[in-house]
């Protein structure tokens, strides 16, 4: 297959207008394909590497009740629902995802029937349930643990199961009530059970980490993401640039209910708390942005009030915020390709990469607003669907009608 008179992203500051090869599932040199191979024109079209969402949780349906509606629901119709959000996942443009966080083995298993062919939707990487202190935040979503080898077990149960990284988590969070963002969860100790089993393993740890003692204990467990890192410090920052750690802010949720979504139908005490720590999270994303951490985009789709679909959502929020449109659109494809551990497989138009793409009109580099505009979605090669005459704006901002 050969893709022609596209504007191509390639990771820098401008598009360049160039033919895109594809053999199989992964991009070649356009030059040296059979000139019989089928043709698809992109005139008129940005082309870009398929979106990365490094936190998303498939078993959450991101309703106002999401955390009650699992709860009460059987497991099955969950790994059910988790099946069409995959879907509607991939068709909005999230090529590939990073699930941290769900019930029992649903996550794994679901990544296991992506790949098998027996679902569609997006190439994933499942971490199994968190793994949470007694009590603790996530624990409808985790397991919970008390004491280093409870959680070194918890993560060689996740690892067995097929867990592609583990999930731990270091404080208290907005959606759990009766628990502070800003509160210590699992101790560095407990934490660094479960990490070094990951790491035994050549795997990744990712820590839900809000408060500054809580981020404090998780790099001294050694994760390789900080998931959130509200209450960023210039000390936590500077050992996050020496040990090569990852922020994957989250900024959507929060960003959703500063700009009234849906807050009347969320809980008084998740609203109150998002408010409370929106000012801090927006001050350590952008000093972490100057200092120069890696930031990966993740939206943490299917909490209360956040459904899932395309991960273009946070990187508007992220530019809003005050980061550049080329280093936010890499913390979508190049950047969230290096921190999970893909950055040989994904996130670039590079022969030998997976083919995944998205079809867009107008330019992101100019005006982040063009990914709204999306027009195909290609995955591993194949074409999802292609409309280059309609954009499909439903489908790109789904997530504001929950």
């Amino acid at each position: 297959m050969k893709i022609t008179n596209a504007h191509v992203w390639l990771g820098g500051n401008e598009l360049k207008e160039m033919d895109i090869g594809i053999e199989g599932e992964c991009f070649a040199d356009a030059a040296g394909l059979d000139p019989a191979v089928k043709v698809i024109d992109a005139k008129g079209l940005t082309v870009l590497p398929g979106l990365i969402n490094a936190h998303v949780h498939f078993c959450l349906d991101g309703s106002n009740d999401s955390v009650p509606h699992l709860v009460a629901e059987p497991h099955l119709s969950t790994a059910y629902r988790a099946a069409a959000a995959a879907e509607a996942t991939l068709r909005a443009g999230t090529t590939t995802v990073r699930d941290v966080g769900c019930s029992g083995g649903i996550g794994i298993y679901l990544k296991k029937a992506i790949d098998a062919g027996f679902v569609r939707g997006p190439r994933m990487l499942a971490s199994g349930p968190c793994i949470v202190m007694t009590g603790g935040h996530n624990r409808f979503i985790g397991v919970e643990v008390d004491g280093v080898d409870e959680a070194r077990k918890a993560a060689r149960k996740n690892l067995k199961m097929g867990a592609d990284l583990i999930k731990v988590v270091s404080t208290g969070g907005v959606i759990t009530s009766g628990v502070e963002p800003e509160h210590v969860q699992l101790s560095a100790e407990e934490m660094q059970a479960a990490v070094d089993e990951a790491h035994n393993c050549g795997k990744h740890a990712a820590s839900h980490a809000q408060g500054e003692q809580g981020i404090t204990n998780s790099l001294k467990a050694g994760v390789d993401t900080i998931e959130h890192g509200i209450y960023l410090t210039p000390a936590l920052i500077e050992t996050m640039l020496k040990q090569g750690s990852v922020l994957v802010p989250t900024l959507t949720p929060m960003r959703r209910i500063l700009l009234g979504c849906g807050e009347e139908r969320l809980p008084d005490y998740a609203v109150e708390k998002m408010r409370r720590t929106s000012e801090p999270w927006l001050d350590s994303f952008r000093a972490a942005i100057a200092a120069g951490v890696p930031i990966v985009a993740g939206t943490d789709a299917g909490t209360p009030g956040n459904p899932h679909g395309s991960v273009a959502v946070e990187v508007k929020f992220m530019v809003e915020a005050g980061m550049t449109e080329e280093l936010a659109l890499k913390s979508a494809t190049i950047t969230a390709a290096e921190a999970i551990g893909l950055g040989d497989k994904v996130g670039q138009i590079y022969p030998g990469f997976y083919a995944d793409l998205i079809f867009v009109r107008g330019n992101p580099l100019k005006n982040i607003s063009a990914l709204d505009n999306l027009c195909g979605v290609m995955k591993d090669g194949e074409m999802i669907w292609f409309n280059p005459g309609v954009p499909d704006g439903s489908i790109a901002q789904g997530w504001l009608e929950a």
